[in-house]
């Protein structure tokens, strides 16, 4: 095999990487919408899309999945934060009628 060969091997296996980790980056991020308690998906999606965006050009699908991933993954961990501020004195109700039940 020729280096020039070798070499275009080696970018299509890294583009493909930084592909697969865009859609699974893309996966966890909404993953992290359907269940109550997501906050490591979320931040899964935002390393994932990194590892996608690192070395990819400017409007290839890596990149676009790592972005999409990156900002559904803030707004999640965005969402929760702001939840649990706003409904703080609600949870430790329902924590401690959770303990008087056990």
């Amino acid at each position: 095999m020729a280096t020039g060969e070798r070499k275009e091997m080696t970018d299509a296996f890294r583009a493909g990487r930084r592909v697969g980790f865009g859609i699974s980056a893309l996966v966890l991020s909404l993953v992290g919408f359907l269940s109550l308690l997501g906050a490591e998906k979320a931040i899964l999606a935002i390393v994932l899309g990194a590892l996608a965006i690192r070395g990819s050009g400017h409007g290839t699908l890596a990149r676009r999945l790592g972005i999409i991933a990156i900002c559904l993954g803030a707004v999640f961990l965005l969402t929760v934060a702001v939840v649990l501020v706003v409904y703080w004195g609600r949870i430790l109700d329902v924590i401690q009628m959770l303990q008087k039940l056990s």
